[in-house]
């Protein structure tokens, strides 16, 4: 038996991982960690929609997120056809992607260039050309903490020959696959091959939501999530909540669902990070409020920004010196919510947005806040909650989806839709330390999965036999 784990997603990403690109690194890392004969690692072609094979260095390159490859010339994967050329034939399609696209197919050979030849003397003047064609916020996309680039390199730098499936395989898609690979291709392959198609599935809010989200990244996602009802044969689920969200939905529409695992998320262990470094201008240790999230409109930044205007309004804010600090990359449909952020009155006083943030600044100021908030309207689980649990933080969340679930009774989870509730326990938290005191005394209770376990189970999950791959005892 022998695991498979689809690298599409995280190949294709660059700049600091969000909360679903953290998972797929971390199980990918446990993968990497297993004998050679036993796991395989590819990903998907959207050219002749087959997987390829990824060579353990390469796989630990794109795991670390050394490299990124940009495939937005390449045809859609899902065969959405949202752009008129997706439906060009693969010559002419090419060759208007020469023209219209110049730029970032030049940015890929330098870098398929710089990886292949690093002693080159020819590398400082490409690298110039490559600074010269990157528009300001790529280059701060490829910057690692420790000044060297990620490389955006082609699809042949990473893929390698077809990866043929055999039976005993078993192929596991890990989340955002859904927008990076066709699971009716990778289906076909799995039962011509007599291998397991394993899916793990964070949640299925875009279904359950659509409001939140474009109508494109709904229908794909939708599209993709009947699919994997259909054809998978096992799910693996991150939580109670999206584990009762699935059963509903597939008896609403009638289906079958395939076997259910269900393996919670890991955490780092915060506490034992050692996060140097200052923190940034204008912030204070202890003078902050923390939420981390990406922007967009399921987060419910909105309420936080009425509830800090209340604080703002009744003199609080500045009699505490407290701000309040969002932390996450612009997301999707976030004009509304942009508009109202930069045009709220304390604006880039005592309310703060950091973009951008790397691993090392995130623990800085998860460390030195005064206490974290959580104020989503839905998640299947919630990362960062439980990372502010595990800095030992005191830590006022939502009660949407999954969020108490996780959080239980170490935060303080509010309707995230009460204003009022939430402007009380912040005013109290804020004018009050003592009032949070039972909270962080929690918190530091609080006991994190931790990523390696949370890795080894899922793989487990994804290796578990199926009846049919049972063999009788001879006994």
């Amino acid at each position: 038996m022998r695991l498979v784990l689809d690298l599409t997603s995280m190949a294709r990403w660059l700049g600091p991982p969000v909360g679903l690109v953290r998972v797929q690194r971390h199980y990918a890392a446990a993968a990497a960690a297993f004998k050679a004969s036993e796991v395989a690692f590819t990903v998907f072609d959207p050219i002749d929609r087959v997987l390829r094979q990824v060579s353990p260095q390469m796989a630990a390159e794109i795991i670390a997120g050394d490299i990124s490859c940009d495939m937005s010339f390449y045809p859609d994967p899902a065969r959405i056809k949202m752009r008129f050329y997706d439906r060009w034939p693969n010559r002419a399609r090419q060759s208007l992607m020469a023209i219209i696209k110049a730029r970032r197919i030049l940015i890929t050979e330098i870098g398929a260039f710089s990886r292949r030849n690093p002693g080159s003397i020819s590398l400082r003047f490409l690298e110039r050309i490559e600074n010269r064609l990157m528009k300001e916020s790529e280059r701060r996309l490829i910057a690692r903490d420790d000044g060297s680039p990620v490389r955006i390199v082609p699809l042949r730098t990473v893929a390698g020959s077809r990866y043929r499936l055999a039976p005993g395989d078993h192929l596991l898609l890990m989340n955002n696959d859904w927008a990076h690979t066709d699971i009716e291709v990778i289906s076909r392959a799995c039962g011509s091959a007599g291998a397991k198609l394993i899916v793990l599935l964070n949640d299925i809010i875009p279904i359950q939501f659509p409001e939140w989200y474009k109508p494109h990244d709904v229908k794909r996602f939708t599209d993709y999530v009947n699919l994997a009802i259909r054809l998978a044969d096992r799910f693996i689920l991150t939580s109670r909540r999206v584990t009762a969200d699935m059963e509903e939905y597939a008896a609403k529409l009638g289906i079958r669902l395939p076997e259910l695992k269900q393996v919670p998320l890991g955490c780092d262990s915060a506490r034992k990070s050692k996060a140097d470094g200052r923190l940034p201008d204008g912030l204070e240790t202890g003078r902050y409020i923390l939420f981390v999230s990406t922007i967009e409109p399921r987060k419910n930044h909105s309420l936080l920004m009425d509830v800090w205007w209340r604080l703002v309004a009744d003199g609080t804010v500045e009699r505490s010196g407290m701000k309040l600090v969002f932390v996450g990359r612009r997301g999707w449909m976030v004009d509304d919510v942009l508009a109202k952020l930069h045009s709220h009155p304390d604006y880039g006083k005592s309310l703060v947005h950091l973009d951008n943030v790397d691993d090392a600044m995130l623990s800085l100021l998860y460390q030195n806040s005064a206490f974290c908030v959580y104020p989503s309207l839905y998640e299947g689980y919630g990362l960062p909650p439980v990372e502010a649990l595990a800095y030992g933080k005191a830590l006022i969340a939502s009660t949407g989806g999954a969020i108490a679930e996780v959080v239980g009774s170490f935060g303080l989870c509010l309707d995230p839709l009460d204003v009022e509730g939430w402007e009380t326990a912040m005013r109290q938290w804020i004018t009050s330390p003592g009032a949070r005191a039972p909270y962080e005394a929690k918190a530091g209770e609080f006991v994190a999965r931790s990523w390696e376990q949370a890795g080894r189970e899922t793989l487990e999950a994804a290796l578990a036999p199926f009846a049919d791959e049972v063999r009788p005892s001879r006994e």
